[in-house]
């Protein structure tokens, strides 16, 4: 379960790094979901009391682009909201992320399929809106439990002042060199989203600030546990 073993080379992939873990993987190739790191019993106990490093590459990776008011549009009829810029929604099994005015990143569970009412997206008396599955070429990783806000703080990923409330809940930041889209989903839950090749550097830089507040790597079945755990609509 630990991630405290001698760094490997800057050349090593997410895959390596998360064998190298101990990661347990079910699922179809290209998309296998890491499971546990050996114990799931711990590696939740990780998260209640200090803080988890996860590989949520499996997740549906979509981005919406087109004109801001058909944006709008499409947000309040999918996802029953209307995102201001930087702004973040949780809705039918999906995370709608307003990246741009004409940009949004929608996240998701495999086999869920947020844009399911397609019809929306190509009525062809409005302009039009591109979609774009980026699933298998972008990693997401997540940094969870109670300790996450101390963690997250440290990398910089909250504004200047450190304070989470006044960090924009979906930005590209740049947290130890490495730029991603991070989705601060909760207090002590927040998602990296970014380009499968940089997300070594990513992973490994997370463990090592993290060391201070007891990081580990954990699995999906440990996320899934504490999420239960929590206040209904906390996720």
């Amino acid at each position: 379960m630990s991630i405290h073993a001698p760094r490997p080379g800057p050349s090593a992939s997410l895959e390596a790094l998360v064998d190298r873990a101990g990661g347990v993987r079910r699922g179809p190739a290209g998309r296998p979901v890491v499971t546990s790191y050996g114990s799931a019993a711990g590696e939740l106990a990780a998260c209640v009391s200090a803080v988890g490093l996860a590989d949520c590459s499996q997740m549906t990776k979509l981005v919406v682009s087109g004109p801001a008011g058909r944006l709008r549009e499409l947000t309040r009829c999918l996802a029953d909201a209307e995102l201001a810029l930087g702004g973040l929604v949780h809705e039918a099994g999906a995370w709608w992320c307003a990246e741009s005015c004409e940009r949004l990143l929608v996240l998701a569970e495999p086999g869920a399929d947020p844009l399911a009412r397609r019809p929306e997206l190509a009525a062809p008396d409005r302009s039009p809106v591109a979609v774009s599955d980026r699933s298998l070429d972008w990693a997401a990783l997540a940094v969870v439990g109670q300790r996450a806000g101390a963690v997250l703080a440290a990398l910089g990923v909250y504004d200047p002042s450190g304070e989470p409330r006044a960090a924009a809940p979906v930005a590209a930041r740049t947290a130890a060199g490495v730029t991603a889209t991070w989705v601060l989903q909760a207090d002590d839950r927040a998602l990296a989203v970014l380009p499968r090749a940089d997300a070594p550097a990513l992973w490994q830089a997370i463990a090592a600030i993290g060391r201070p507040w007891g990081i580990c790597a954990v699995g999906q079945q440990a996320i899934a546990r504490y999420a239960l755990m929590r206040p209904p609509g906390a996720f």
